[in-house]
């Protein structure tokens, strides 16, 4: 009878055991990431280049992904308010402000954008990758300012880019700062 018993607990436990170190590893691996975009005080963009129309082909668009491991926080669960208030009483033009959750996994980039869209492209976009390393985090991070002019019929007649593109390491839950010409960006990613 005994063995009966020990032979029924043991895919139990088995069982438990297992579901219990998904939820670990699922919990380990899950971060919140917050992005600031914002243009450097009158600073027009520099460069003369074209946007890149395959900008977001790689990536998962976070405003109507179905993945259930990403997906976009409101503003109540911002955490960088005081920067950005920082930035925005010097001077500085907060371009875009967003968060959302996401796992570190080397094959998934998050594509985010913000404003009215200018033809195919919006003022602010950005692709961000994340992977997680021994004791920090790599970012990546391509991300574009675009403005333009309007025709009569509310179509983008022409659109000039600056593109930022940088790698790094990362602390988990720091601030850390790109920048690039008229723009920069504040970046902090936060282990779930």
């Amino acid at each position: 009878m005994n063995s009966v018993i020990r032979t029924l607990q043991l895919p139990a436990l088995v069982a438990i055991s297992v579901l219990a170190s998904t939820v670990q590893a699922q919990d380990a691996g899950t971060y919140q990431v917050e992005a600031i975009v914002f243009a450097q005080p009158s600073a027009p963009i520099s460069g003369n280049r074209a946007p890149d129309y395959n900008w977001a082909n790689d990536a998962v668009m976070l405003e109507d992904t179905a993945r259930s491991d990403v997906r976009k926080l409101d503003v109540t669960q911002l955490r960088m308010d005081r920067e950005a208030d920082k930035l925005a009483a010097n001077g500085y033009r907060i371009l875009m402000h967003q968060a959302w959750i996401q796992p570190a996994d080397s094959n998934l980039k998050v594509a985010i954008h913000q404003g009215e869209t200018l033809g195919e492209h919006y003022p602010v976009e950005a692709v961000l990758g994340l992977e997680r390393a021994e004791e920090s985090m790599a970012l990546e991070v391509k991300a574009w300012r675009h403005t333009g002019t309007r025709s009569q019929d509310g179509q983008a007649d022409s659109i000039v880019s600056e593109k930022l593109h940088q790698s790094r390491r990362l602390r988990l839950n720091e601030v850390h700062y790109l920048d690039h010409q008229s723009m920069g960006m504040l970046v902090r990613v936060n282990s779930r």
